[in-house]
C-alpha cells in the first residue's frame, strides 16, 4: 500500500504494529513475525490513499475540476457536473459519490476519487494506520504456524480463496476447504485441538468471505 502525505516527517515505509498480531505470537510463539509496513509516498498520481491537510485538499480540488470542466460538453454529462458541484463547495469526490459514481470516472485520473484521509495534530502512527484502514475499508487477516504469524490486508468482503491467493498462489489454486478462527475468541482456548473442541475453529469452503480478525489455515492440493 502507498499512501500520498503533505508531510515530510511521514515519507518513508512505516510497519503496522497490529496488536492482533502480537496476540498471535503470544499463544502461539512462532520463530517470527512479520508485520505489514506500507510506504508513505509524495508522489500523488501512484498512491493508494491520500492523507490531505486543508491547503492540499484545496489544491487537489482546483486540479481535479480543471479536468472536468474539459469534460463537460464530451460524455457523462450529468455525473461530470455532479462532480463539479461536489468539488466547488470544497469537499473531496471520494467521501460525496457512490462507488459505482466513483467507478465511472475512474479513467480520468481525478485526485479526490481516492480514499482520503486527514491528518490531525499530534496523531501518533498507530491511529493514523487505523484510520487509512477504516477509511480504504480494509481489513487484516492473519497465518500462524510453528515458524511464521504473518498479517495480510484484503478489502471487505474478499472470498477465502482470494486471501489465500495473498498467501501463496498454490494454495487458491488448490483450494480445499480452510479452517478459521477469529482473533477475538483467542483467549478461549489454548490451543487449535481445543479451539476445534469448542467451536472456535470452523471449517469453512470457497464462498467463505473473510472477516476482519480471521486467522486462517488452507487445506490444498495442486
Amino acid at each position: 500500500m502507498k499512501i500520498f502525505t503533505p508531510q515530510e516527517q511521514l515519507l518513508g515505509k512505516k510497519i503496522y504494529r497490529d496488536k492482533s498480531l502480537k496476540k498471535l505470537e503470544e499463544k502461539f510463539k512462532p520463530k517470527k513475525v512479520t508485520y505489514f509496513s506500507g510506504e508513505f509516498i509524495s508522489i500523488k498520481e501512484s498512491c493508494d490513499v491520500i492523507l490531505l491537510d486543508e491547503k492540499t485538499l484545496l489544491d487537489f480540488i482546483v486540479e481535479d475540476m480543471e479536468k472536468l470542466e474539459g469534460l463537460l460538453d464530451k460524455e457523462k454529462k450529468e455525473l461530470v457536473k455532479k462532480a463539479l458541484e461536489i468539488l466547488d463547495k470544497g469537499k473531496p469526490l471520494f467521501t460525496e459519490l457512490d462507488e459505482k459514481e466513483r467507478d465511472e470516472l475512474k479513467d480520468y485520473n481525478l485526485t479526490t476519487l481516492k480514499p482520503v484521509v486527514f491528518l490531525e495534530e499530534n496523531q501518533d502512527l498507530d491511529t493514523l494506520w487505523e484510520k487509512i484502514f477504516k477509511t480504504a475499508g480494509i481489513i487484516f487477516f492473519y497465518t500462524v504456524n510453528k515458524n511464521e504469524a504473518r498479517s495480510y490486508p484484503t478489502k471487505e468482503r474478499t472470498d477465502i480463496v482470494s486471501c489465500a491467493g495473498k498467501v501463496h498462489s498454490d494454495l487458491a489454486r488448490g483450494f480445499i476447504r480452510a479452517e478459521v478462527f477469529n482473533i477475538k475468541d483467542i483467549d478461549n482456548f489454548h490451543n487449535l485441538e481445543e479451539a476445534r473442541q469448542k467451536g472456535f475453529l470452523k471449517v469453512v469452503g470457497k464462498d467463505y468471505a473473510v472477516v476482519h480478525g480471521d486467522v486462517i489455515n488452507v487445506k490444498f492440493s495442486v
